[in-house]
């Protein structure tokens, strides 16, 4: 038996480590990933829902300047109830790195919290229209035994599912951030080389003969 018919046997089975109960990766990583949105934003709503019941009845300079200013008829405006964008929605934004790109390029302002506006719901509808395609498509790359980063995407979606689980437990989203960061650097790194050497094989072509 020729090495390459020996791959072709074996490469199956290496595929069939990210199926488990007859799922397969283009369907196991959209819906695990969507998940894993789905309660980031509830964290997220959450900080901003115990962040702006702290605020309230305190009075901070902003509301002194602005109460003077309307005593003395001076037309000044000012956001009091807006809040920055808590370490969830970051965790959540680089959770799929190029959907979270897209949709805050088109949302700018999909961070900020107000009393009236606790989330975005068009900004998640765009960042999930992107990122559920996809997994999709990486997945379903990965079903055709043409890559070997099966069990990079299962430890990278375990991963980030410990730390969506760890960020509603204690409210700690920093080292998520960190280790998606770094994952998309070296999936990035990695997809460079790889574009490259196809490159050079195509530029170099066949050898000439003679």
């Amino acid at each position: 038996m020729t090495p390459r018919k020996r791959r072709n046997i074996v490469q199956p089975l290496s595929v069939q480590y990210g199926v488990m109960l007859g799922l397969r990766y283009r369907w196991i990583l959209p819906v695990g990933h969507t998940l894993i949105d789905l309660l980031l934003l509830v964290c997220w709503i959450w900080h901003a829902t115990v962040t702006l019941k702290q605020q309230k009845g305190h009075c901070s300079p902003a509301q002194v300047v602005s109460t003077v200013a309307f005593l003395q008829d001076i037309p000044m405006t000012f956001d009091l109830s807006t809040i920055p964008p808590p370490p969830a929605f970051v965790l959540l934004v680089s959770g799929t790195l190029p959907a979270g790109i897209v949709s805050t390029y088109l949302r700018p302002d999909a961070g900020s919290q107000t009393r009236r506006k606790l989330w975005d719901p068009t900004w998640l509808l765009i960042h999930e229209a992107v990122a559920i395609p996809f997994w999709f498509l990486m997945g379903m790359w990965i079903d055709t035994g043409r890559s070997r980063m099966g069990k990079l995407m299962w430890f990278f979606l375990l991963t980030r599912g410990a730390f969506g689980l760890l960020d509603a437990a204690l409210g700690a989203a920093q080292f998520g951030i960190l280790a998606q960061g770094l994952f998309w650097l070296g999936l990035s790194g990695y997809g460079i080389v790889q574009g490259v050497r196809r490159l050079a094989r195509m530029v170099k072509g066949p050898l000439p003969e003679g």
